[in-house]
C-alpha cells in the first residue's frame, strides 16, 4: 500500500515537474470588456488548447499601469495608452 501511494506521488510529482515553466500574460482591454467580447476571447484561446491558469476581472489604476508599462515610458504614445487602459475594467489572464 505504502509503495503505491509513494508510487502515485512520484507520478504527480513528475507530472508537475515536466510542465512548462514559461507562462503568457494575455489581457483583454477595455474595448474587448465593454463590447461584451470575454467569452468569446477566452474560447477562441480554448479552443486552441491553450489553457488558463488564472483571471481576474479588474479596472486598473493609472499607478498600476505605469508600472506594468514601464518598459514603455519614454514613448510619445505612453501617456495615452495609460489613459485608454484605465478607461474601464480589463480581464488579465495567464496561460
Amino acid at each position: 500500500m505504502i509503495c503505491t501511494v509513494l508510487h502515485l506521488l512520484y507520478i504527480v510529482i513528475h507530472k508537475i515537474m515536466a510542465e512548462p515553466k514559461e507562462r503568457t500574460f494575455l489581457m483583454i482591454k477595455p474595448d474587448g470588456v465593454q463590447r461584451g467580447l470575454v467569452g468569446n476571447i477566452i474560447k477562441r484561446f480554448e479552443d486552441k488548447g491553450f489553457k488558463l491558469v488564472a483571471m481576474k476581472f479588474v479596472w486598473p489604476s493609472e499607478e498600476l499601469l505605469k508600472q506594468h508599462y514601464s518598459d514603455l515610458a519614454t514613448k510619445p504614445f505612453f501617456p495615452g495608452l495609460v489613459k485608454y487602459m484605465s478607461s474601464g475594467p480589463v480581464v488579465p489572464m495567464v496561460r
